[in-house]
């Protein structure tokens, strides 16, 4: 079974987003959400992060990320799959593998990228399954900032047990959020670590691991 909440979106309100079974009532809706010159349209829910549309972390977490010549990604803590269904189609050939704690947010993610072929995997835990054999070109995280900095650096381990040697992890974190002590951590961790981006407080890490 999943193991405790992920709280994997950044600084907002993490108080219902990130359990197992939502309590909220459903009520699905359609948004419609563009990044990289690419609009595609999401059904979103009550219980689920950012159900208005794509926020704004996660924006340049995918103007971002360059997936060129990868086969393989991981979207960790993808809530409704906004990560995936753009940047699928900005890297036409990669493979997908979703991952969040919400089981709300598995099955929209789910029925949001079905039309991808081949169709992600979809899997609903904590982090990254301790099952999961596969390694990955790339995973992508906007990390849990209220969670705490222990559960923010347990994905970061997680991400680099994940990774394919030359494989890189893409993060997306405000300076007031903790960008230098993650920075930090990820030199920590990792072989190679670039700012990928730097703008409004946002900072994207490309961490790589030899």
């Amino acid at each position: 079974m999943p193991g405790a909440p992920l709280r994997s979106f950044g600084g907002m309100d993490v108080a219902h987003y990130f359990e197992e079974q939502p309590a909220a009532p459903s009520d699905e809706r359609a948004v419609t959400v563009s990044a990289r010159g690419i609009t595609v349209r999401l059904v979103t829910d009550r219980g689920v992060f950012s159900k208005s549309g794509l926020d704004e972390g996660t924006r340049r977490l995918i103007e971002t990320a360059d997936l060129s010549g990868a086969t393989s990604a991981l979207d960790l803590g993808c809530g409704y799959g906004p990560v995936t269904a753009i940047l699928s189609r900005a890297f036409p050939g990669v493979r997908w593998w979703m991952v969040d704690i919400n089981q709300r947010a598995v099955e929209l993610a789910r029925r949001n990228t079905a039309d991808l072929v081949p169709p992600p995997v979809v899997r609903q835990w904590d982090g990254i399954p301790p099952d999961l054999e596969d390694t990955f070109d790339h995973v992508l995280l906007n990390p849990p900032i209220r969670a705490g900095k222990a559960t923010v650096f347990r994905l970061y381990e997680d991400a680099k047990r994940a990774l394919a040697k030359q494989g890189k992890l893409w993060v997306v974190i405000q300076k007031k959020h903790g960008a230098p002590s993650t920075e930090a951590k990820l030199r920590e961790l990792f072989d190679e670590v670039d700012v990928a981006y730097r703008k409004a407080g946002y900072f994207v890490f490309c961490a790589r691991r030899a």
